[in-house]
């Protein structure tokens, strides 16, 4: 169904049905059905509307309002935008939301600049990348430094905005002024997108353990997402694990989904002479409840109430959604001495905490990759994790490995590798080793051939 300027698309079924026009940045909506006529004038307002993020609690509702009565998700009447090839010109022309970079997002954004960075150094043939920014993400981060600024005059900016605002009008006008051939979208498009895309999924969590986030916020975030991934060309995520997952859970083929490894970034390197510090546990990561950091502090006192008296523990990371009782329990800690919240550092910084550290202790119930794990090996510093999603394939043979469930294995693990001088060394060794198999260009050159393959 279309009209001049503009195409309708439908949510339909079980007698409701609601139409919605997007029509060049502004929002039309024809509504039937008892309930859709408000959750329509809500949707819209929240779209057009410059509330940002704020906006998520109106949208979540009436997204949920519409879907419900309608019975469906929303369906592009005028294809699947996955027809024929989208250009016969040698150079591809690909758009990158590259939105995260300077807004904090830590994964995202480490994603995104190692992407980049390893991009300017290899230089896929036949392809062309165009990074859309928000305005003035380009700055360095102080999450993830490195300035952006090279990549300025051959990219497209936008107004920062919030998520909605930026989703559904700032990246589609975007990449439509950039003549792009392909998209490449990081977990977010617009459902009814037509045009053809990749997606990057980091890993699907929300899917998988709803317990982990807010109310209603896993069920939009699978919906959307989802709909997201069966529509693209391919999927682009960042283990096997998740790999596996992803097909699994939503029965995208196998040669719909394919893993290229993140690496740690050339910022993070051993130290040239040995840093003298006390005996110090690092915990590195944004603080949700999937990061399990609190039967950390729960070892780390029993630790330290036996076999290691002075035993340190460091906490780098800005506090997430849903931490209260976690952050209550590192409060408390830090209360009774010993232990330290840092809250985000540069990588400077970060990489001086891992120098400084006797070992780093990642107790995550849940990982689609693992970056801090990777960064310690690089800089030399030991490693124990838990054997839990992504983990084990990331780290490999050069990390002390227990279940992150069982503060009896975690104490065990890290009393190892804190009373054996041999075995720090040998996980030092090989963490270095290993964390060198990685790296951002092969990331880069592995996107470029998925880019050629889809194009």
């Amino acid at each position: 169904m279309r009209r001049k300027g503009g195409i309708f698309y439908r949510v339909g079924g079980g007698g409701v049905g609601t139409v919605i026009a997007y029509d060049g940045g502004s929002w039309a909506k024809g509504l039937r059905g008892e309930g859709v006529e408000k959750a329509g004038k809500e949707w819209g307002a929240v779209a057009s509307s410059d509330k940002g993020d704020d906006g998520w609690g109106v949208f979540h509702r009436s997204m949920m309002e519409v879907f419900r009565l309608g019975g469906s998700l929303i369906e592009e009447k005028s294809g699947t935008g996955q027809g024929e090839g989208v250009s016969g010109e040698k150079t591809i022309r690909v758009a990158l939301d590259a939105t995260a970079i300077g807004r904090g997002k830590t994964g995202n954004e480490t994603y995104l600049r190692g992407l980049l960075e390893g991009w300017s150094q290899v230089r896929p043939e036949g392809v062309e990348i165009l990074p859309i920014f928000s305005v003035p993400s380009v700055a360095p981060s102080p999450l993830c430094g490195g300035a952006m600024e090279g990549w300025q005059a051959q990219s497209g900016q936008i107004a920062d905005s919030g998520f909605f605002r930026r989703h559904l009008m700032g990246l589609p006008k975007a990449r439509a002024e950039l003549k792009a051939d392909l998209y490449h979208g990081v977990y977010w498009m617009r459902p009814w997108e037509k045009g053809p895309y990749v997606l990057t999924v980091h890993d699907i969590s929300f899917a998988v353990h709803p317990e982990w986030f807010r109310p209603g916020e896993a069920m939009f975030y699978t919906m959307m997402v989802r709909r997201a991934a069966e529509r693209a060309r391919k999927v682009i995520t960042v283990s096997e694990f998740c790999r596996a997952e992803i097909m699994e859970r939503w029965d995208l083929p196998a040669d719909q989904v394919e893993a290229t490894y993140e690496a740690a970034r050339k910022v993070y390197r051993p130290a040239k002479k040995k840093v003298s510090a006390p005996p110090t546990l690092l915990f590195v990561s944004a603080i949700h409840p999937r990061k399990n950091l609190g039967r950390l502090i729960r070892v780390w006192e029993r630790l330290r109430a036996g076999r290691f008296p002075d035993l340190r523990l460091r906490v780098v990371g800005p506090a997430g959604w849903l931490a209260g009782g976690e952050l209550g329990e590192l409060k408390k800690a830090v209360a009774k001495g010993g232990a330290v919240w840092e809250g985000a550092k540069t990588e400077e910084e970060l990489r001086q905490a891992y120098w400084e550290s006797t070992m780093l202790v990642y107790p995550s119930l849940y990982e689609g990759f693992g970056l801090p794990p990777l960064e310690a090996m690089a800089c030399g510093c030991p490693v124990a994790c838990a054997k839990a999603g992504s983990l084990p394939e990331v780290c490999g043979g050069a990390a002390e490995y227990f279940d992150p469930r069982s503060e009896e294995e975690m104490m065990s693990a890290v009393g190892l590798v804190l009373g054996s001088e041999e075995r720090r060394e040998g996980l030092r060794k090989a963490g270095i080793v290993r964390a060198a198999e990685f790296s951002w260009e092969r990331m880069a050159e592995e996107t470029g051939e998925i880019y050629r393959r889809v194009s």
